[in-house]
C-alpha cells in the first residue's frame, strides 16, 4: 500500500494510542515504508509529543523490535 508521509505518520499515532504500541517490521510491511523513513517518521512524533503532548514519550524496545509510548504523567 503506497501512502504518503502524514498519512504514514498518523497511522503511527493511531497506534500508538490505541495499542501503545508498535511493531517496527509489521508497520514497515503493512506501509512499504524504508528502515531510515521509518526511523523518520518516529523522530517526527517524538518531536511532536515533545512539543505538544510532553506527557507522551517514545521509547524502543531491541529484543522485540518495537516502539511504545509511555505516559509519564502516571494515567
Amino acid at each position: 500500500m503506497s501512502i504518503t508521509k502524514t498519512q504514514a505518520v498518523l497511522a503511527m499515532y493511531d497506534d500508538f494510542l490505541e495499542d501503545h504500541q508498535l511493531t517496527k517490521s509489521t508497520f514497515m510491511a503493512n506501509t512499504e515504508i524504508s528502515d531510515i523513513t521509518f526511523k523518520r517518521y518516529i523522530s517526527e512524533l517524538r518531536c511532536y509529543f515533545a512539543n505538544f503532548a510532553p506527557r507522551f514519550e517514545i521509547h524502543y524496545n531491541r529484543e522485540t523490535d518495537t516502539y511504545y509510548l509511555e505516559d509519564r504523567s502516571g494515567n
